[in-house]
């Protein structure tokens, strides 16, 4: 069983394409497209455009440029979200603005645990606080052991503002009426968010064509660039606005702020942790038109949120018709959890990136994202015979989302080049939250979806970049350890523990400690299968058995010590009880259809591991995996053991026992199908 399960895993990686080098014309293509004015502009012929679902939503397959000309202001689901796995930041639906959301039926409400209004985020990996409650939980109780720690935002870096005075600006809040031509594409194979429209204010001074240009740098990820271009239709004056708006550095306290040789920055740290500051440094240069020695600090403008951190610099512009002027805003930022000193490094990677200029930061942004992001490392579902997409929704849709899942999830990850380039500093050790660094949805902390159902795929694509999310279990694997000391806060307070046991809580931010929304007992303990897993997958990939057997296998097998010491023996069984399965309708239940048949693949792999390295294997581990149990009833494997067929589901369970854990054990393929049958009539999934 075990070798033709890991022979499984083998021949779907042998399926994979080669390694591909550079792509010269893609790199060209892309410096075409976002070169800017001055700069030759082509790069986007394409007979590959294809209509999506949505109106004025457009595919080029070609390029995979997303696109849109419905503009839907004030809305998180119309927001473009940029990364590069260090630094993160979700901006407006017109531009690199701060947002705050339009009530909707009167809700502008986030969910749980922190129920906070809806506004756009920017954070840095790992900024993690630590306070006292979060608004929701899933055992509140046990907050009178400690606190949780959810993400913490930074200042809102990327804000260029056009302010023609007289309360005419343009910003996030723009009257729409204003706005023509509207247009904004995410360049998935540059990694680039830009705009590009008509502002028509009501202030008879002409009309702008105006455009941004976005990016994370995707090898130097303490940069970010910020490029504008306007065109004015007739001769006028006004100032361009670099904004920091601290409004976005939810859950933090402000350090300092100021100007600093003509650049701009603000500090905050997270609440409740005195020794971690993180940094932001915005700089501008400027085309002829653009007075950059008028420079002055700016106030009391309704574009610049009141907020201790945020911060505000004009520079005066004067327009000649017809005449492009072009700002663009150079970013660094570091917190002190990966640099010593976030304040020099930020700063210094700001002048970097000035150094380097707009072309040549585009260029090795682009060359970075060629190297990672390949052509063919990506599902294709174009017909051969037609080099065309078939006309069929869901296969244009199933194209699409190949090229933007995988690219989500890289953009949350760093590379090996980004890493060399900051000499190793910990910049991919945080795994992936459920939104990435781009949201503060569900706290930002860490959950199974980064183990199970972002790793596996990206492991198998993208081993390297994987890393991320075993680094961090293994990271937090000290403290799994001390968390066995608070089984006494649960109804496990009578078992007798080995002193290699390790539990990982259910949800993780800074510490991996046990919480109240991120309980370690009676709550999911298939999580810790779940980590076990993305261990095994990331050995598969790479093939680095010395990783594994130093770093990893010590945590999968104290995975499994502590499986053997929660479950008890019922008659000729093994059950767990207490628990919950992934479906979290049924909650406090006995011997989950999900998390035995994990812990049994868990104790086997665990004694074949320990085999394999010349260690002595435990027999009772063997006794329990051949033993666990699993209820069948009718046919169909229950979910838990008092299950019945008025029982509502929230989400797949047991049809998980197929995959991810390809589980064989006394289940056959008929089985498999017939659960997926029974639980696909009512499932939620």
């Amino acid at each position: 069983m075990l070798s033709q399960n890991l022979a499984t895993w083998v021949s779907l990686l042998a399926c994979l394409p080669a390694t591909i080098g550079f792509n010269n014309d893609r790199i060209e293509k892309s410096l075409e497209r976002h070169g800017g004015h001055g700069h030759k502009q082509c790069g986007t012929d394409s007979s590959h455009v294809y209509q999506t679902k949505f109106p004025g939503v457009t595919w080029d397959d070609d390029h995979w440029l997303l696109s849109t000309t419905t503009l839907n202001q004030g809305h998180y689901e119309s927001r473009g979200s940029i990364a590069n796995g260090y630094l993160g930041i979700n901006v407006a639906s017109v531009g690199p603005f701060f947002e705050l959301d339009v009530p909707v039926d009167g809700d502008v409400i986030s969910g749980w645990p922190l129920f906070s209004r809806r506004q756009t985020f920017a954070t840095i990996a790992g900024f993690w606080d630590y306070q006292p409650t979060t608004n929701g939980s899933n055992f509140p109780w046990l907050y009178q052991y400690g606190g949780e720690s959810v993400i913490s935002g930074v200042p809102h870096w990327s804000g260029l503002v056009l302010d023609l005075g007289d309360g005419d600006y343009l910003d996030a809040t723009v009257d729409n009426k204003t706005i023509t031509d509207f247009r904004s594409t995410f360049d998935y194979k540059s990694g680039v968010l830009s705009w590009s429209y008509t502002w028509t204010p009501m202030c008879n001074k002409g009309s702008f064509h105006i455009k941004y240009r976005l990016f994370a740098h995707k090898l130097h990820v303490n940069q970010a660039l910020v490029d504008m271009e306007i065109t004015p239709s007739q001769e006028t004056q006004a100032t361009v606005v670099n904004v920091i708006d601290g409004y976005a550095a939810v859950r933090t306290d402000f350090v300092e702020s100021g100007q600093d040789d003509g650049a701009l920055f603000s500090a905050v740290r997270p609440w409740g942790i005195s020794n971690v500051t993180a940094y932001i440094y915005t700089n501008l240069t400027a085309s002829a038109g653009v007075d950059l020695s008028s420079r002055a600090l700016v106030y009391d403008k309704p574009y610049i949120h009141t907020n201790a951190s945020s911060i505000a610099q004009a520079v005066n512009v004067k327009f000649c018709a017809g005449e492009t002027v072009r700002v663009t805003k150079f970013v660094g930022a570091a917190s002190s959890d990966a640099f010593p000193n976030p304040q020099q490094t930020a700063k210094q990677a700001m002048s970097a990136a000035m150094g380097a200029g707009y072309m040549k930061s585009l260029k090795s942004h682009v060359e970075e994202w060629a190297s990672i992001l390949l052509d063919g490392s990506v599902d294709s579902f174009v017909d051969p015979a037609t080099g065309k997409l078939p006309d069929d929704e869901h296969i244009l849709n199933s194209q699409i989302i190949s090229v933007t899942n995988t690219y989500y999830l890289l953009q949350n990850t760093v590379g090996k080049n980004a890493i060399k380039a900051v000499s190793g500093a910990p910049v991919n050790v945080d795994s992936i939250s459920v939104g990435g660094l781009t949201s503060d949805s569900y706290a930002g902390l860490v959950f199974w979806d980064a183990d199970v159902w972002m790793q596996p795929g990206l492991v198998a694509s993208h081993p390297e970049a994987a890393q991320r999310v075993t680094n961090y279990r293994t990271e937090k694997y000290p403290q799994a350890l001390e968390n066995i000391k608070t089984a006494f806060t649960s109804s496990k307070n009578q078992t007798s523990f080995s002193p290699s046991a390790a539990i990982y809580s259910w949800t993780s931010g800074r510490f991996g400690n046990c919480t109240a929304t991120g309980p370690c007992w009676d709550y999911e303990y298939h999580l810790n299968g779940d980590i076990g897993l993305s261990l095994m997958y990331q050995w598969i990939a790479s093939g680095d058995t010395q990783t594994f057997r130093e770093q990893h296998f010590p945590v999968y097998d104290s995975i499994a010590t502590m499986y053997s010491n929660i479950v008890q023996r019922n008659g000729s069984f093994w059950t767990l009880t207490n628990m919950t399965d992934p479906d979290e309708y049924a909650n406090h239940i006995d011997a989950g259809g999900f998390t035995m048949p994990l812990i049994s693949e868990t104790l086997s792999y665990a004694n074949s591991f320990r085999k394999q390295f010349g260690l002595e294997q435990n027999e009772t581990w063997t006794e329990i995996a051949e033993n666990v149990l699993v209820v069948r009833e009718n046919g169909v494997t229950l979910e838990y053991t008092t299950m019945n067929g008025t029982t509502v589901v929230k989400q797949a369970d047991v049809v998980l026992d197929t995959y991810p854990l390809v589980y064989d054990n006394n289940y056959t393929s008929q089985d498999s199908l017939n659960d997926l049958d029974y639980v696909s009539s009512f499932c939620f999934f």
